[in-house]
């Protein structure tokens, strides 16, 4: 018969307490100095922009964000004079409409909640085409005869000035979005096509110099810009 002292699991619970008492005093003293960095890090992120912004719930980045794009809406409606009564037609009225449209579904994928199932990355390829897509054939709306006639055809020599105007209009657009952006997959690609969607709001509402090739080289290529160019560095310099 086999005696007790020959079990395999004699004396088993006495030797794991003997193992893991040892331990406990050093895993207890490990934690606390887990935590007590992680606090640090925390209270030290808080103190930058980022930091606090990310730090607000869904609803106040959100809240932030439309403001911010209201007022700097609202500043260059009125600060800069609108293109001529000629040229406000339907079809600039719904490209303004159609480009305010991709900024708030833009915000929203930028300060969807990390609670929440990540979005495919198809949707954000497809925002991100769709903005693109909609600046270019922005461009090729009909303009009105009677604009066109009070206009020279010096539109690719402005094509330049529009497109620097569009870029450092966007810029902001996008800081801001990267700024509440809790780290969402392709973010920053969709923080900048809402750059460049915002710069040919602003140009759109107010450039009244008539022209596709002119709307194409100064305007549409504002989106195309961003993308690539921020894609770019965020391909070789990846964000930490």
């Amino acid at each position: 018969m086999t005696s007790g002292s020959n079990r395999p699991d004699a004396g088993l619970s006495e030797r794991l307490r003997e193992l893991d008492a040892p331990d406990v005093p050093k895993d207890g003293e490990r934690m606390d100095r887990m935590f007590t960095d992680m606090k640090a890090r925390c209270d030290k992120s808080d103190r930058t922009i980022a930091g606090f912004l990310r730090s607000r719930s869904t609803m106040v980045r959100r809240l932030i964000v439309l403001t911010v794009f209201s007022v700097l809406a609202i500043i260059g409606w009125y600060a800069f004079p609108l293109v001529g009564d000629q040229a406000r037609t339907v079809q600039w009225a719904i490209s303004l409409a159609a480009f305010c449209v991709l900024l708030v579904l833009a915000m929203f994928m930028v300060t969807r909640p990390v609670h929440l199932p990540a979005l495919p990355r198809w949707q954000s390829v497809c925002l991100i085409c769709i903005a693109i897509g909609a600046t270019v054939i922005a461009a090729f709306w009909p303009h009105p005869a009677a604009q066109a006639a009070t206009h020279d055809h010096s539109g690719g020599v402005m094509a330049g000035a529009c497109m620097g105007v569009g870029l450092l209009l966007g810029i902001p657009v996008y800081a801001l979005l990267r700024l509440v952006d809790r780290g969402n997959a392709l973010g920053s690609l969709v923080a900048a096509a809402a750059a460049g969607v915002a710069g040919n709001f602003v140009l759109k509402a107010h450039c009244s110099i008539p022209g596709t090739p002119h709307e194409l080289l100064g305007h549409a290529s504002v989106g195309l810009v961003f993308v690539l160019g921020l894609g770019l560095v965020h391909r070789w310099i990846p964000s930490k």
